[in-house]
This record gives C-alpha cells, sequence and structure tokens, in this order.
C-alpha cells in the first residue's frame, strides 16, 4: 500500500510540475504573441510613413524615377563614384577626365575633360538621358568611335543598317 501512495504522490507532483511548465509556456506564448502585433503596428506605421515619403519625393521630384535608370548605368557601367552621381542628380555637369566604357562598342574611350550630365530629352517630356558634352552619349561613344578608327585608318562603320532593296 504504502508502494501505491509514493507512487501516486510521484505522479502528483509530476502532473503539477508539467501543469506548471504548461502555465509558463502559455504566458510566454501570450507575451510572444503581443510582441509580435506590437511590432506589426510598428512595421504598418513605418511602412504608411514610407509611403508618405515616397508620394512626396514623387510630387516634388516627379524626375527623380526617370533617372534611377541613368544612376544605375552611371553606377554599374561608367563606374562613377556617388560623388560625381549626387552631382549629376542634381543635374549639374560634372566634368570628367578619364576611360569610359561603351557596352556598345565593348571598350572604353578617353576623354581628358568630359562634361558629364543628365538632361531631359528634347523629343519626351519628362524623360532623361546621359550627356556629355552636350549630345547624348551614344552620339558621343559613336563619334568617340569614329575618331578611335579614324585614327587607326579604318573606314568609319555606316550609320544607316537599313536594308537596301
Amino acid at each position: 500500500m504504502g508502494f501505491t501512495l509514493l507512487g501516486s504522490n510521484k505522479l502528483k507532483a509530476e502532473r503539477e510540475e508539467l501543469q506548471q511548465r504548461i502555465s509558463a509556456l502559455e504566458r510566454q506564448n501570450e507575451m510572444l504573441v503581443q510582441h509580435i502585433e506590437t511590432m506589426e503596428q510598428e512595421h504598418k506605421e513605418e511602412r504608411t510613413k514610407f509611403n508618405e515619403y515616397i508620394d512626396k519625393i514623387q510630387r516634388y521630384f516627379p524626375y527623380v524615377e526617370k533617372l534611377l535608370p541613368l544612376i544605375d548605368f552611371c553606377r554599374n557601367t561608367l563606374k562613377f563614384s556617388e560623388r560625381v552621381i549626387q552631382e549629376l542628380c542634381k543635374l549639374k555637369k560634372v566634368r570628367l577626365k578619364g576611360d569610359f566604357y561603351s557596352p556598345e562598342f565593348n571598350r572604353k574611350f578617353h576623354d581628358e575633360s568630359a562634361a558629364f550630365s543628365f538632361e531631359e530629352d528634347k523629343n519626351r517630356k519628362g524623360h532623361y538621358h546621359i550627356c556629355v558634352n552636350d549630345i547624348p552619349l551614344v552620339q558621343w561613344f559613336r563619334q568617340k568611335a569614329n575618331e578611335w578608327r579614324d585614327g587607326l585608318g579604318i573606314a568609319s562603320a555606316r550609320q544607316d543598317k537599313g536594308l537596301k532593296i
């Protein structure tokens, strides 16, 4: 009989211990749920602020979105520094010396004093392109390629690549 009571007391103690553990886990779970809800609310508020900020940028600086591809090209292809890109974004001319890579010609072209700028496209209002010395970058690279070919004594490539019938 003593053995049964001992076993019963042991089970009772284990049961109480498990119930306490369950209660502790439930409290912990409630705290975590509350923490998650707080974080979700904070995230929602931050997202609202961010969206309001983006709306202001788009309202007061509508050209910014159009400059993003130019910024990426300047950073990734031309390897311009952040400082240079910041100046270009202020729609200022930036005079640079160096070698500038053209994906079209798969080579770099040197210039001692190239004035880079972001200019509004006269044919498409609200669109911008990169200019060098007041001409579009693509055209500038083509001029540089022609100068390079002339220097090598190679005839310039024909600009008109249309079909002749």
